[in-house]
């Protein structure tokens, strides 16, 4: 009896911490509106193109319907409407204050009739109490509306398809589908699998683990003229909202001091796409220094993208993982294709030296996030699952992002918001995975960008070793 008690409460418990967690993010901390600013400080007001959103309706259509998103674009443009109205409305209001003001400066210093100025600061005070009525009232259209304008997609890159296919653009060699292989969790010599949050990697595969993380990144560097970097592990919520990551993907933090409640932070890692963007909110740059080509290494603790892998735990599915991270920015579209294919080129060179069967294809609408326009997704063939993986992705945000966190390039007296590639372009997990089951062994793979040492010096490294592990005998 009491056990059934106890699980009574636990359940309770849990549902008043969802309906909590629910009701907590129907408030923005991409967008507070008036009303809520004195409970909450405002991070970051995005700026909201209602003109271009609304510009091309069929497109936007096509984007919601193709990502199967469950918005009523009809709906959202009549509260755009009402919004616009009362918005209007209380414009007008202000300019008359603006211009009753001026009108009573002007007749103070003329020597006016009291009479007429005392009537002057009457009509001042009711347009003071208009302003503020017409504000309370327009809050919760604010509110209501905005929030759902937020929720709109990016609209769809040219190149990404609508179907619910993958479109292949680039394979590299085809897998013998015929041929059973064994689990990578059966080389217990190399991988200590526990659960998705639990794994230790050991013995060549740990030393890969470190290689082909800092091998990709310096590659990067050396042939694609990217600058490493090392990003934050925490996110706070107004980034996510801002690249419009759905918070499930990422650990919320618990914060014993928080400021701003509604701005959170969560566990990202430092290979994440996210954790740039602190650094780029509020950033004005001029034209000449772009484009900005990023690269870092790092954790990554995205949950839905290792759940997508399949219901088995195993290395495929785990929820952290060494990454690297890659991001570009741009002053036009067609410069952030350019820069798209070189992050391709570069990452194809990378996975070819390590001669298993792989491809590149572009993800369907379905799968993208609300930010992406475009994915490209490299993928390794897993043999135990007889089937691609995701090992890596590169992402076209065109200008969506930027708008949201204010990153703008300065030209002339106009600010352009700039166009954003990026993405983790290799998952070490998966792709170590992946390797046991080709049997490839890890330390004879030829990583590209990894400085080989020459035989002095590895038989110098061997011979440090040994002396570090005969101090323990």
């Amino acid at each position: 009896m009491l056990a059934k008690t106890t699980n009574l409460k636990m359940l309770k418990l849990r549902h008043v911490l969802n309906k909590s967690r629910s009701l907590r993010r129907h408030i923005s901390a991409l967008y507070i509106t008036g009303d809520k600013a004195n409970e909450n400080y405002v991070t970051l007001q995005p700026y909201l193109d209602f003109a271009g959103t609304f510009r091309d309706q069929p497109a936007l259509e096509q984007s919601i319907q193709s990502r199967g998103l469950n918005i009523n674009l009809e709906t959202l443009l009549r509260k755009f409407q009402l919004y616009q109205t009362h918005h209007e409305q209380l414009q007008r209001l202000d300019q008359e204050r603006d211009a009753l003001t001026k009108q009573l400066k002007s007749l103070t210093k003329s020597g006016a009739a009291a009479t007429e100025l005392e009537a002057l600061k009457e009509r001042g005070k009711a347009l003071r109490n208009d302003v503020k009525t017409l504000k309370q009232k327009l809050y919760p259209i604010e509110d209501d509306f905005i929030h759902d304008f937020l929720h709109l997609p990016n609209a769809l890159h040219a190149d990404c398809p609508v179907g619910q296919q993958e479109q292949l653009i680039y394979r590299r060699t085809l897998p013998n589908a015929e041929k059973e292989a064994s689990s990578h969790l059966e080389c217990t010599e190399m991988v200590q699998f526990m659960d998705n949050n639990r794994y230790y990697m050991m013995k060549q595969a740990a030393h890969f683990d470190i290689q082909a993380m800092q091998a990709l990144a310096a590659y990067f560097v050396n042939q694609g003229d990217f600058v490493q970097t090392s990003n934050p592990d925490f996110v706070r919520c107004v980034l996510l909202e801002a690249n419009a990551t759905p918070m499930d993907h990422y650990q919320l933090v618990c914060e014993e001091q928080l400021q701003n409640k509604l701005n959170t932070a969560y566990l990202t890692g430092g290979a994440a796409f996210e954790s740039y963007l602190g650094a780029m909110t509020k950033l004005c740059v001029y034209p000449s220094v772009l484009p900005l080509r990023y690269v870092c290494c790092g954790r990554s603790y995205n949950r839905a993208e290792a759940e997508l892998n399949g219901p088995t735990p195993s290395l495929y599915t785990a929820t952290q993982t060494n990454a690297v991270q890659s991001f570009v920015a741009t002053l036009k579209p067609e410069e952030a294709d350019e820069e798209l294919q070189l992050i391709l080129h570069l990452a194809t060179d990378f996975y070819k030296a390590l001669d298993v069967p792989f491809r590149i294809v572009y993800a369907p609408a379905h799968s993208l996030t609300p930010a992406e326009s475009l994915r490209a997704s490299i993928e390794v063939y897993a043999p135990s699952l007889q089937r691609y993986v995701c090992v890596g992705r590169i992402s076209n945000y065109s200008d969506f992002v930027s708008k949201r966190i204010l990153f703008s390039a300065r030209r002339d007296k106009h600010y352009d918001f700039l166009h954003l590639v990026g993405g983790p372009v290799l998952y070490t997990t998966r792709l170590i995975a992946a390797l046991i089951e080709h049997n490839v062994p890890l330390d004879k793979c030829k990583l590209l960008g990894l400085p080989q040492a020459p035989q002095s010096s590895q038989s110098q490294l061997a011979q440090d070793i040994q002396e570090f592990k005969d101090l323990f005998k």
